[in-house]
């Protein structure tokens, strides 16, 4: 004679519910205190990369790459036969007779290198190179550079002038007599005032302005730095009228939007920086270039393209 054996399974299905109603409530109470946590905010963190952006959640700009910013538009166009114009939605128009003037450091210099490649022959656009390595606007004793533009603006008349300097004003300033040291409040306030100085010499002399931002750095400390500047720089442009913000950080850096030496460009393996993590290769200049000729004419409603366009394989 069998047995007869009480059923269990109505107890352990009681069990398992009150085990997982527990469970819920825990990760619920978890999940509590996690939404209420304060999310920690990254300074300087700029314009993301757009290889692995959504575009869609992107605050408009009036530019193509996040970050881009234009101030506001005063001049709609530049007139006295240049065709450069920040004036709505215009149709791209022959470039005309236009001078284009280009200032900055050595890494100004590596980006006006790459553009006398770049510019295309008969485009009527004339590029004038006035870098000058190892300036900034940190140290005005060595080189002042708003003495200097007031000059060459005067001499040259040109009516853009292409500004790509930064890569040496990591360091102290003197204000008012005492030392500044980078990054502070007092230091970022005197920095934000020669930058502006500088960009109201060129537009007050019937000039746009076209501030091309230094790219990533292969030292993390330097290139924190350099978001540093870059946000200084694209603050003060938001706020100036006829001048324009182009950033590079992404354009020098991975998907993951982390420093890359080298990338596929044209389809081929080529180096993009010097050994020193700074500069960039006869390849990385060719690269800026192309991407700052195409913005040009993307900003300035112009027809004008790169003569030897080099592009890393992926980018937009």
């Amino acid at each position: 004679m069998m047995t007869r054996r009480t059923p269990v399974w109505n107890l352990r299905v009681i069990l398992i519910f009150v085990w997982a109603t527990l469970i819920a409530a825990a990760l619920i109470a978890h999940g509590t205190k996690l939404s209420a946590k304060p999310v920690a905010h990254v300074p300087h963190k700029l314009y993301p990369n757009p290889r692995t952006s959504d575009p869609s959640t992107t605050a408009p700009t009036t530019m193509t790459i996040p970050g881009a910013v234009t101030g506001k538009v005063t001049r709609a166009r530049m007139g006295g036969g240049c065709g450069l114009s920040l004036g709505g939605q215009v149709k791209p128009a022959p470039v005309g007779n236009c001078t284009v003037l280009e200032i900055g450091d050595s890494l100004g210099n590596d980006l006006g290198w790459g553009l006398l490649r770049q510019v295309p022959t008969g485009s009527g656009l004339h590029l004038i190179q006035l870098d000058k390595s190892d300036t900034g606007l940190a140290k005005p004793s060595f080189f002042d550079w708003p003495s200097h533009l007031a000059l060459d603006l005067r001499k040259y008349k040109p009516q853009l002038v292409l500004i790509c300097l930064g890569g040496n004003d990591q360091q102290g300033l003197v204000v008012n007599g005492s030392a500044a040291q980078f990054p502070s409040s007092t230091w970022k306030t005197a920095y934000v005032a020669r930058v502006r100085q500088l960009v109201a010499e060129a537009v007050s002399s019937g000039a746009y302005v076209l501030w091309v931002g230094m790219p990533i750095m292969q030292q993390s400390s330097y290139s924190q730095g350099m978001q540093i500047l870059n946000s200084i720089y694209q603050a003060v442009i938001n706020t100036e009228p006829d001048t324009t913000f182009v950033p590079t950080w992404p354009l020098f850096s991975n998907p993951q939007g982390q420093f890359q030496a080298n990338a596929m460009v044209n389809s081929h393996q080529e180096a993009l920086r010097q050994p020193d993590g700074v500069h960039l290769s006869y390849v990385g200049e060719n690269v800026e270039a192309t991407y700052i000729i195409r913005e040009m004419g993307l900003i300035y409603h112009v027809q004008l393209a790169p003569k030897d366009p080099q592009v890393i394989t992926g980018w937009p």
